[in-house]
């Protein structure tokens, strides 16, 4: 199971944690403090009935994406956001992959056939709030 952390990005919290909006990592705990939620996944996609309805009561349009694993995880939560009329912005820079640089990169290019180019960011380009 991992373990999805959602955040906001906010001027009012430090830099490092304002590049974090929805990430996958095996201890939650250093942000959890700033984060928005934390959920359990126990699928590919962020948008389990508890997920989808965190997105929908946030009310947000916009989905920042970063985690594990780029082909997979990532990729599935980004088309299903797209899917779901949400606009999903995948950071590059803050995916990877554990099957390595080649599965990332197919992840960067099937992403980008599936929700766009243009939707695929760098954590640099998030705007501020």
């Amino acid at each position: 199971m991992s373990r999805c952390t959602i955040a906001s990005p906010r001027p009012d919290v430090e830099a490092e944690s304002a590049r974090i909006i929805t990430g996958i990592t095996r201890d939650p705990s250093p942000h959890a403090r700033k984060a928005t939620a934390v959920l359990d996944k126990t699928i590919y996609s962020l948008f389990t009935d508890e997920g989808a309805d965190l997105v929908r009561r946030h009310g947000g349009t916009d989905l920042y994406i970063c985690g594990i694993a780029t082909e997979s995880c990532v990729l599935k939560t980004a088309v299903d956001a797209f899917e779901r009329d949400l606009t999903p912005w995948l950071l590059e820079d803050a995916v990877a992959s554990h099957a390595g640089q080649a599965a990332h990169d197919a992840g960067i290019l099937v992403a980008s056939r599936f929700i766009g180019p243009g939707q695929i960011i760098k954590t640099a380009d998030i705007p501020s709030c």
